[in-house]
């Protein structure tokens, strides 16, 4: 991994610290660099670039938004040996027990950045000065996104749709009424489904 890590991130020097942590899903450790300390996951799956690629993107929405700290993203790469790595700044996640109430808060900043965003650019609509020397983020008057998420494996397709109900029932409940089909051929759950749309 080291190697994998000078060569694809231009270091010099790479060296594992004893940070390392994982779930059911994914694994990782963190990495002392001469352009400082990294966080990769590991995925051994054939899957994990899709699950890593939309990770990234995600984070990288998230940093856009200003409201709540989340790991830079820098580099998905493929394992030595197969599947994926996420590479990404380094973030100390000890003592946060005493944050929960700002994270919270912060939570709730996020789900509300976009809503707040179309109201300030309404606002501007009607005025000739436009704030500069800030980057513009576009007001999303849509719901999804521009790559697949993944909920663990399992692709979440985020097409876009006008209507947030539509949405949601395509791209969420959809896929689980499939699996539902696919995995047990439920009929009542089938029937209910098709009764709701």
């Amino acid at each position: 991994m080291e190697e994998l890590l000078r060569r694809e991130l231009g270091c010099s020097s790479v060296r594992a610290t004893g940070h390392s942590g994982g779930g059911c899903i994914s694994q990782g450790r963190s990495y002392d660099t001469d352009q400082g300390r990294v966080f990769v996951k590991v995925n051994p799956k054939a899957e994990a670039r899709r699950m890593f690629e939309g990770e990234m993107a995600s984070l990288t929405a998230i940093l856009k938004t200003n409201t709540v700290k989340v790991p830079k993203p820098i580099k998905v790469l493929d394992a030595p040996g197969g599947g994926s790595v996420l590479v990404m700044e380094h973030m100390d996640m000890r003592h946060l027990s005493s944050h929960a109430a700002k994270l919270g808060a912060q939570l709730a900043d996020l789900h509300l950045d976009n809503k707040k965003l179309g109201e300030m650019r309404l606002k501007e609509a009607g005025t000739v000065w436009r704030g500069g020397g800030q980057e513009e983020r576009p007001f999303v008057a849509r719901f999804g996104f521009d790559v697949v998420t993944c909920c663990g494996y399992l692709p979440q397709v985020n097409d876009w749709q006008e209507d947030w109900v539509v949405f949601y029932a395509r791209q969420r409940i959809q896929p689980q009424m499939d699996m539902v089909e696919k995995e047990s051929g439920d009929r009542e759950a089938l029937q209910l489904w098709s009764a709701l749309q």
